[in-house]
């Protein structure tokens, strides 16, 4: 087992909330390695041995065990983690918190807590700059259908919209 200085700062929060740009920030302040889902499956996309196993419900389960084999080797050699995904329900949280104990890491949820009004206004913002990658209508309105707000049985820290950025790093 490792120490438990080692980290997993699980990322949670709805698309277009700014969990990218802050996963960025954590990775840099605190020298974890930042895994992100999306560049992983744009990764996985160009291995034609796996490309197929992309599509749908079963691409986003099989992009989200890679993650996992990814965080537990880094964790495994001592490496503390930013995990860059919406992690919309507590059971998924919970997985990677599981994949945190089994190494002896701490598992930290970091919830973007954005305005629905300020997301809305960036996701309609990309759709002219392609600043990130497009998230289809339909997968937006069901990570907000199926969003398990995280609470207190779960190790949180908030990032609200308001927060200083640079006072908040400070407090990791």
């Amino acid at each position: 087992m490792s120490d438990t200085t080692n980290r997993l700062y699980i990322m949670c929060g709805l698309p277009f909330s700014g969990k990218t740009t802050l996963a960025k920030k954590i990775a840099e302040h605190t020298g974890a390695k930042l895994i992100a889902f999306d560049q992983l499956w744009l990764e996985l996309g160009k291995d034609t041995n796996v490309a197929h196993l992309l599509k749908g419900d079963e691409g986003w389960r099989f992009t989200r065990s890679v993650a996992k084999e990814r965080i537990a080797e880094c964790l495994k050699n001592s490496r503390s983690v930013v995990y860059d995904d919406i992690n919309v329900k507590r059971e998924h949280r919970e997985e990677l918190r599981e994949v945190a104990k089994h190494h002896g890491a701490m598992a930290i949820v970091v919830y973007i807590d954005t305005p629905l009004a300020i997301r809305e206004e960036r996701e309609k913002d990309n759709l002219f700059t392609k600043r990130r990658h497009d998230v289809e209508p339909v997968n937006s309105k069901k990570a907000l259908a199926q969003f398990d707000k995280p609470g207190p049985p779960e190790q949180l820290i908030v990032f609200a919209f308001e927060n200083n950025l640079e006072e908040w790093l400070g407090r990791l």
